[in-house]
């Protein structure tokens, strides 16, 4: 049987990322009724995957290479609610993170993808002390990769 290799996504080019607050076993309506905003993505711990409990916020960016205008939309909506945050983590004992999902094209004529952690954003993670995670993958829009 053949695998797929992980780093490898195929001929489509989705970029994504997510704000994210993990832990054991929670309520995520405390969340959403506290921040006022409805998940994109919840997911329960079981045995043995996932491992935690999450309630995520996702933008998605499908091929756009400028992942700067997603971020800033991130930060219009999160950092008013610092305050907010910091009491859910601390109440919940939660963590947050914001988990980036890039694709790379391999086709050499193809750009990569772009965004800037500019102040603001660096502020908005260290008040709300959100680490930050990267995953690339390789993609190849013409499809002509051997996996």
């Amino acid at each position: 049987m053949a695998f797929k290799k992980l780093t490898y996504s195929g001929s489509e080019c989705n970029n994504y990322f997510y704000f994210a607050f993990d832990g054991d076993y929670f309520d995520t309506t405390i969340i959403s009724e506290t921040l006022k905003l409805k998940p994109t993505t919840v997911r329960i711990k079981k045995e043995p995957v996932p491992k935690f409990t999450s309630w995520k916020y996702k933008f998605d960016c499908g091929s756009d290479l400028n992942l700067e205008t997603y971020m800033e939309k991130l930060i219009e909506i999160f950092e008013k609610k610092v305050d907010e945050i910091n009491w859910l983590k601390k109440n919940l004992q939660l963590t947050t993170r914001l988990k980036f999902v890039i694709n790379i094209n391999v086709r050499p004529d193809a750009s990569t993808p772009y965004f800037g952690l500019n102040k603001r954003i660096i502020d908005f993670l260290y008040q709300t002390g959100t680490s930050v995670d990267y995953d690339l993958y390789k993609c190849n829009s013409i499809g002509l990769s051997n996996n």
